[in-house]
């Protein structure tokens, strides 16, 4: 059942380099898992709470397998220094395949 990923980040301007070594190991990961890309969102404001990252992406997995394949992978796992140098914030959250609204 398909697993939706949401990705909240505000890309550092002073490390693009970074970030593109990040979105170049990162898209493999993707494709091997059957992910895909369904939408990218600038956020334009906050209206309640604390400021939100500046970016939403949302990803469709086949299934939670596929998340924690990518997530989990020694390639993904040795980003980490890359990640924190591409992003000024980075979130992400999981919504499972029997949410309401969830299109399979």
């Amino acid at each position: 059942m398909a697993v939706i990923v949401f990705a909240l980040t505000t890309i550092n301007p002073d490390d693009l380099e970074a970030l593109s070594m990040y979105l170049g190991t990162t898209k493999p990961l993707l494709e091997e898992a059957g992910a895909e890309i369904l939408q990218g969102y600038e956020i334009s404001a906050t209206i309640v709470g604390e400021k939100l990252p500046e970016m939403a992406t949302i990803v469709r997995y086949p299934n939670r397998a596929a998340v924690d394949k990518v997530f989990q992978s020694a390639e993904y796992q040795a980003l980490k220094e890359i990640r924190e140098r591409a992003f000024l914030s980075y979130q992400i959250g999981v919504v499972e395949a029997d949410a309401p609204g969830l299109t399979r």
